[in-house]
């Protein structure tokens, strides 16, 4: 009875660390393609997808195996060849996502091309392993049902607490590499509790070598790469206007915010310094509110530009704030109080209006559906003075598809608004950066031209496709 219930517990801590590996897998290789590919729900889509049709077809091999065969030592090979799949990973994942972004222009399709080569062989052996599980644990047909859902629910139970710890707590403290380091490594210790003396000599030859290829220096780029529980983050310097500048990026497309090392009080971007500008047409400073952080330069800015202003910062990732020190020159200016919440749901919760309201919360060239609502355009609206401003950075364009994206775009703020103005930084692309400054009063912001009222769709929190318009912006260019 005693060695029975051995063999059970065996069984159930590998169902529960199958569940765990495929989860913590699932979540790195998303994060994995964010820095190329990017990290739209698109992307979200390609990896999920995919990761579950191998799922479906390792459920079905490992059936069929089960069925013809029944020997406890495969469960071994199937964790040390899924770690090999791992390894295949870390070794192989930055030339195929490279050819994959070459290949093909669509996002969409690099997503899904890049999952099936990288991600499907190691869902499909995890897949496989449920049913040969199963198949071991069932003595017999009376305790069948309980037998099988035993290891369900140990898997299930493994999956939750893999997404919760990567989410919460891995992504914070080691990057994505590093994450699947730790699932070959988990993996390893897997296979090896199952009859560790069958074919022992073979397998320790196999573990060593994974060892020795997870153990090997990964070349450095002059790319400092940061992940946390929010995104990927790469850091970079490159050349702008003839001048060394360094930036931060969490996708392929744009760098987000960035500073000269040698001027790190000057304005980089376009838009900020047309965000400078608009703050320079208003009459009151008093609160001002930046939405989405950033590297804090508007902020830091804005700190040293009105000294009795108080700033709020609304940046739903606390780790920014580290980086921004280490690499950016932020200096934790008095009057900047940042706010780690979601920039939508602070401006649901917060009885606080100001004066000026900036609006940044791209990630790489995408906004969250959130911002392009009616119901945030309701709370725009009451937390901004009856005389106050609202500034907002857009990349979209003023024909076509991208056309209808800033018409999207436009329509929460003027529900409420009745005067918009624009400039456009590059007009004869499809898209570009597009500041807009919203208000009731008339302004007197540089050569930028008068919104006429747009005819566009309203979308709601219940329904709007923004995914599909940014993504048809982009295949215009």
């Amino acid at each position: 009875m005693k060695k029975k219930l051995t063999r059970i517990g065996k069984l159930e801590v590998l169902a529960f660390g199958g569940g765990f590996a495929l989860m913590v897998f699932e979540l790195a290789a998303a994060r994995i393609l964010a820095p190329s590919i990017g990290s739209s729900t698109y992307i979200w889509t390609s990896v999920i997808g995919v990761i579950i049709a191998a799922l479906s077809f390792g459920y079905y091999a490992g059936g069929r195996i089960a069925d013809s065969r029944k020997r406890e030592v495969d469960l071994g090979w199937l964790h040390l060849f899924t770690a090999v799949a791992v390894v295949f990973v870390l070794v192989s994942y930055v030339p195929v996502i490279d050819w994959a972004v070459e290949s093909f222009d669509d996002p969409r399709i690099q997503g899904v091309f890049a999952s099936l080569v990288l991600f499907a062989p190691a869902s499909f052996l995890l897949g496989a392993l449920s049913p040969y599980l199963a198949k071991l644990n069932v003595t017999s047909l009376s305790s069948s049902g309980s037998a099988v859902a035993s290891l369900s629910a140990l898997n299930s139970v493994g999956g939750i607490v893999g997404t919760f710890l990567a989410g919460f707590v891995l992504f914070g403290l080691i990057g994505s590499r590093e994450t699947l380091i730790l699932v070959t490594l988990i993996l390893v210790i897997l296979s090896w509790m199952t009859a560790p003396k069958r074919s022992w000599k073979v397998r320790a030859a196999v573990t060593a070598g994974l060892i020795a290829i997870v153990a090997l220096p990964v070349s450095t780029t002059g790319v400092a790469q940061y992940d946390t529980p929010s995104a990927h983050y790469s850091v970079y310097e490159g050349r702008l206007d003839n001048k060394t500048v360094r930036v931060i990026s969490t996708g392929p497309n744009v760098a987000q915010s960035g500073v000269y090392p040698n001027q790190p009080d000057k304005l980089v971007f376009w838009y900020t310094q047309q965000i400078d500008l608009i703050s320079d047409t208003i009459d009151r400073h008093g609160n001002i509110l930046v939405l989405g952080g950033g590297t804090f330069t508007l902020p830091r800015h804005f700190a040293a530009k009105y000294p009795d202003a108080q700033i709020d910062v609304a940046e739903i990732d606390p780790e920014l704030v580290h980086i921004a020190r280490e690499h950016f020159h932020y200096n934790d200016p008095k009057n900047v109080n940042i706010i780690n919440q979601d920039a939508r749901t602070y401006i649901n919760q917060t009885t606080q209006q100001y004066d000026l309201v900036i609006v940044d919360v791209y990630g790489d060239t995408s906004v969250p559906f959130t911002f392009t609502t009616k119901e945030y355009g309701d709370q725009i609206r009451r937390i901004t003075r009856p005389d106050g401003t609202v500034a907002v950075n857009m990349i979209a364009g003023t024909t076509g598809e991208c056309g209808r994206l800033f018409n999207a775009l436009d329509a929460p703020y003027r529900q409420h608004f009745a005067n918009a103005a624009y400039m456009v930084q590059q007009s004869d692309r499809p898209h570009s950066n597009i500041i807009v400054t919203y208000s009731n009063q008339q302004t007197g912001w540089g050569a930028s031209r008068p919104l006429q009222m747009m005819t566009n769709r309203l979308y709601t929190d219940n329904f709007s496709p923004t995914d599909q318009m940014q993504q048809n912006c982009r295949l215009q260019a």
